[in-house]
């Protein structure tokens, strides 16, 4: 039986019926749907949650349920119900797989109902959890965030921040707009949170061609009123003394501390028209931004998109990257074959991925070059489909695999002897930062933010972007000359670990806040 279910009521009721659940999905909607039967006190039916192929050497958790590979059920599969809990595009070869393993009792989360439950999710957490800063601290700030996503850049980098105000004596607290897998984050590092469901203030150029899309947009952007009023009202009651807008994405927070006259910090970590967005009424914008006590960008790329009028207004501030525990300590790499890749990040066209897989064909051809690579983030089926097609054209599938989003990203840079940033718009790179601490040799466009971060020949290799040949010929020189390779990639290690660590990054911050409260913290 595979039926789809679109309401809260039935879901429920249907877990009672079957008693014994597996969750067939260990993303966003999985953890949305554990969440939603702990709410009903339904969570002690979940056998586990359960994903297509796992690494066996990894367990894994999903909201403190152990994560299975679904093979491992298949001898329960007429007692149980599959829920399978993922966005629509995965529902068909999800379904697939179920079918396979003649998994009798399979339903699936309709997009409705996942909506449906992310409202009761965020309806049951502010009605139970009220977000409160600890009573003893002299400073409050009140951090906006744009998304809700655990393995965000912005959003690792606002936890790591937040974490850092607290052992500074400093409350942090953080709003979000709307329910993510961030959460989970959040609340392992310990960071109060609240919800305020709004829309931020950037749309697709893709998506705004027709006017039913435009009139959308403007709808949700007029819906902000309630979610303003809403942060006025959670500013005043915490006696919040400074907001702190996350990325260019989000505004709300900004004019929520105009309206209570407290000042505001903007960060600006992207370039919104490289990744196809813009932003509504843009001179507007702009002059909101510019009303900031301080704008912080991550990287002199940044800064210099921006046209500020205020002098003196725009600081760039590297952001700091917490390995996790992860040592960091000197290995040999370039040692051993096959050569092991990875380039690690959201699988989308400016990325590059399609440029390295171009490049690999290069090495396998003309370099014969044994060499395996990992590409390891999610992305749109269409995209994903699209590479896994190119690499089979090129008959690479015994050398690139796909490993799709990975909680355990250090470990496989500790297995990798290079690791690629071919982004063309990078704004920071936290991806190139993590590499080089963990000791791989990174290979980079020369364009972006990755040119401030990578020292050519010094700290890491660069290669003229969009140049594929390039690309494979650094590459196959790279290994060639292995011995000035492990040196440039020891040399990038140690720069990493001094230029970019927690320590130098929240003093800087903190003389920002000084500077725009007019006090010491």
């Amino acid at each position: 039986m595979q039926e789809y279910c679109d309401r809260e009521k039935q879901l429920m009721n249907q877990v009672r019926e079957y008693g014994h659940v597996i969750i067939y999905g260990a993303g966003m909607v999985g953890e949305l749907v554990l969440r939603c039967l702990s709410i009903y006190g339904l969570k002690k039916h979940v056998l586990g949650a359960a994903v297509s192929r796992r690494d066996k050497s990894e367990r894994g958790s999903l909201h403190g349920v152990p994560i299975y590979g679904i093979d491992e059920f298949e001898a329960q599969k007429d007692d149980i119900l599959v829920i399978v809990a993922t966005l629509p595009d995965l529902h068909e070869a999800m379904g697939r797989r179920a079918a396979e393993l003649n998994f009798r009792h399979v339903i699936f989360i309709t997009e409705g109902l996942y909506r449906k439950l992310c409202k009761r999710l965020i309806r049951n957490y502010k009605q139970n959890v009220p977000l409160a800063f600890p009573p003893d601290v002299r400073t409050r700030i009140l951090f906006m965030a744009s998304d809700n996503n655990r393995v965000s850049g912005a959003f690792l980098c606002m936890a790591e921040l937040c974490e850092q105000l607290r052992e500074q004596g400093i409350g942090a607290g953080v709003v979000l707009p709307h329910y993510g897998t961030g959460t989970s984050l959040l609340e392992e590092k310990d960071i109060p949170y609240t919800y305020i469901e709004s829309r931020d203030w950037a749309y697709k150029v893709e998506d705004t061609k027709t006017l039913w899309q435009k009139a959308g947009f403007i709808a949700g952007i007029l819906s902000n009123q309630k979610a303003k009023r809403e942060l006025i009202s959670l500013i005043r009651e915490q006696h919040v003394d400074l907001v702190h807008c996350n990325t260019t994405y989000t505004y709300i927070g900004a004019v929520a501390a105009r309206y209570c006259k407290i000042p505001f910090v903007w960060h600006l970590r992207e370039n919104l028209e490289h990744q196809g967005y813009r932003i509504f009424r843009q001179k507007s914008a702009w002059n909101l931004m510019q009303q900031a006590g301080k704008i912080v960008t991550v990287s002199e790329y940044i800064k210099n998109l921006v046209p500020f009028e205020k002098k003196g207004i725009a600081e760039v501030l590297y952001d700091a990257v917490d390995m996790g525990g992860m040592p960091c300590h000197e290995r040999e790499i370039l040692c051993r074959k096959p050569l092991q890749m990875i380039q690690v990040g959201v699988l989308i066209e400016y990325k590059g991925q399609k440029d390295l897989i171009e490049a690999c064909h290069i090495l396998k051809t003309k370099y014969a070059l044994d060499f395996r690579l990992l590409l390891v983030g999610k992305g749109l089926s269409d995209y994903v489909e699209e590479l896994r097609q190119l690499v089979k054209a090129y008959n690479l599938e015994e050398h690139i695999s796909f490993y799709g989003a990975a909680n355990d990203v250090y470990r496989l840079y500790m297995q990798s002897d290079i690791s690629f940033m071919c982004s063309s718009r990078e704004a920071y790179g936290r991806v190139t930062i993590e590499s080089q601490l963990s000791g791989c040799l990174v290979i980079g466009v020369d364009f972006g933010a990755t040119q401030e971060l990578i020292e050519d020949r010094k700290t890491g290799y660069l290669y003229k972007r969009g140049d594929v040949q390039a690309l494979a010929e650094t590459i196959a020189k790279a290994v060639e000359n292995s011995d000035k390779s492990r040196e440039i990639a020891k040399n990038g290690q140690s720069y990493a670990w001094r230029a970019y660590t927690k320590e130098r990054s929240i003093q800087k911050m903190l003389g920002i806040y000084e500077e725009v409260l007019g006090r010491t913290l």
